[in-house]
């Protein structure tokens, strides 16, 4: 979906995309998707342009500059918030005024979690590499407005928060509100002092540039659909929790577990501005790992907050070669992690390998249907928003809690065992193409959407045979193995004396 988006205003600079037609056809929704990250990209997409080679082995590429700018972004994000969190650690004082000499361990522990690798992976144009960078800068920014005060922190504090909220309101608002509560309880004199007016000067600012640009991006889910979005969410991985197994320590190291009780414990220790700061953000931790445990979606803000923790909590083994031993050894359970996958066991080997597959061969039956003529399709909601961006047309499903109709319409699709009801959707979606793959995946899928069992051969698994029966209404390619294009026919096409009116 990113990508489409992108696409469309690269054609078109200037564009705000308000609508997103290509999903959730024909209605399409209103995403809460905004418009930083698509400029990001074309920015990321502009200097590819001008910087890749056009002879030579990579020449080839040059015209897939869009799709190499969002490869990048993330990674390039990733980097970028690695430079952040070091600068900001580089510049810590212990109550003498001396640096602290395990600084280092907070951006090396950001650049190896697999959380915040995550966050900013190759081939991943999601906004939360874009958050945690402008997170990064606002909690640096919070930390020197306590123990330095100065306008150019309070600028840019209150700039990376407007910022951070205009990708998205959710995740940066939490973590607003955890800061402000906390600055509020901890440090209310040093934390609500003269900065704070620029602060919020800068941060009413952005927010005013993005209201006018975007108007309001606040969407919330169709409570009426409750419980499909619900069963829905079951099925994406990063909406489930994390629990309270190893898991955290193969984000964060072994050390999580007791650094925030270290920090609370030991904090007289540090000068009185820094132990107001480490308050909050011991604070902030422990909520955030709160909410880790119940989606893990929030594993990279956690990683953020503990890497700026980290260099304080190193910092109580006076000496300094034990602070850096126990902070490499903590880190065993993060290399494990690694290891595992790395070289992961061949059942996930094979899994990897039918994933990247999948997506290859997606691609090549998404090209099949390029066509200058709009011609909806059918197909699973996950690989829908891919498929709409190949193929250049709309689909009926997407990835978003905007577009739920359109998923729970696909999902009904996929396992209904009535012609009527299949005819039905196809005709009110004004569908032209339907995608099969995986049968027993797309039925299993849509199942737990739908929260039913169904006995009998699902639609799914007909879709695969060679000569489907005339009351579907379909006609499939020969000689595929994992997409399958099938054209809707029209209905003079069937059989006049079987056919039954569609009204």
């Amino acid at each position: 979906s990113r990508m489409t988006r992108v696409e469309m205003i690269s054609r078109e600079p200037g564009r705000v995309v308000h609508h997103q037609s290509f999903e959730n056809w024909p209605a399409g929704v209103s995403s809460h998707a905004t418009a930083p990250m698509d400029y990001l990209i074309v920015g990321v997409e502009r200097v590819v342009r001008w910087v890749w080679p056009k002879q030579g082995r990579l020449g080839g590429l040059a015209v897939e500059s869009l799709d190499i700018a969002g490869a990048l972004v993330s990674p390039l994000l990733g980097v970028l918030v690695v430079v952040v969190v070091g600068w900001w650690a580089l510049t810590l004082r212990d109550a003498e005024g001396h640096g602290l000499a395990q600084w280092w361990m907070a951006p090396f522990l950001v650049a190896v979690s697999p959380a915040m690798v995550q966050a900013t992976l190759f081939g991943r144009p999601d906004h939360q590499s874009l958050l945690v960078v402008l997170l990064g800068c606002a909690m640096g920014a919070e930390h020197f407005m306590i123990c330095r005060p100065r306008r150019v922190f309070s600028i840019v504090g209150g700039a990376s928060w407007g910022m951070a909220l205009w990708v998205s309101l959710f995740e940066p608002l939490v973590l607003l509100a955890l800061v402000f509560g906390f600055g509020i309880i901890f440090a209310w004199n040093r934390w609500w002092g003269r900065s704070r007016g620029e602060w919020l000067v800068a941060l009413l600012s952005i927010l005013f540039v993005a209201w006018s640009v975007e108007g309001v991006p606040l969407l919330l889910p169709n409570w009426s659909m409750r419980e499909s979005l619900m069963r829905w969410g079951g099925t994406i991985g990063e909406l489930h929790g994390a629990g309270w197994g190893g898991v955290f320590g193969s984000w964060m190291g072994a050390m999580v577990w007791g650094g925030a009780v270290l920090l609370w414990v030991g904090r007289r220790r540090f000068a009185i501005e820094q132990k107001h700061g480490i308050c909050i953000f011991a604070s902030t931790l422990c909520a955030l790992l709160g909410l880790a445990w119940w989606q893990i979606r929030w594993a990279p803000y956690a990683v953020l907050i503990f890497s700026f923790c980290l260099p304080w909590v190193l910092s109580f083994f006076r000496r300094q070669s034990l602070g850096a031993l126990l902070g490499m050894l903590s880190l065993l359970p993060v290399a494990s992690a690694w290891i595992d996958r790395v070289q992961p066991d061949p059942g996930v080997l094979e899994e990897r390998h039918m994933d990247r597959s999948e997506r290859v061969n997606a691609r090549l039956a998404a090209e099949r249907m390029r066509s200058p003529e709009v011609m909806p399709f059918l197909a699973v909601w996950w690989l829908s928003p891919a498929i709409a961006y190949w193929s250049g047309q709309p689909a009926v499903a997407g990835s978003g809690h905007e577009g739920i109709s359109g998923i729970l319409d696909s999902a009904r699709f996929f396992v209904t065992e009535n012609p009527q009801e299949a005819r039905e959707i196809l005709d009110r979606r004004l569908v032209r193409w339907v995608v099969a793959s995986d049968p027993a995946r797309a039925a299993e899928n849509a199942r737990a959407i739908l929260g039913i069992e169904t006995r009998r051969k699902p639609l799914a698994e007909r879709l695969w045979e060679p000569n489907l029966e005339w009351e579907w209404g379909l006609e499939g390619e020969r000689n595929v193995t994992t997409f399958r294009l099938l054209k809707v026919l029209p209905w003079t096409a069937l059989e006049p004396s079987q056919t039954k009116d569609p009204e």
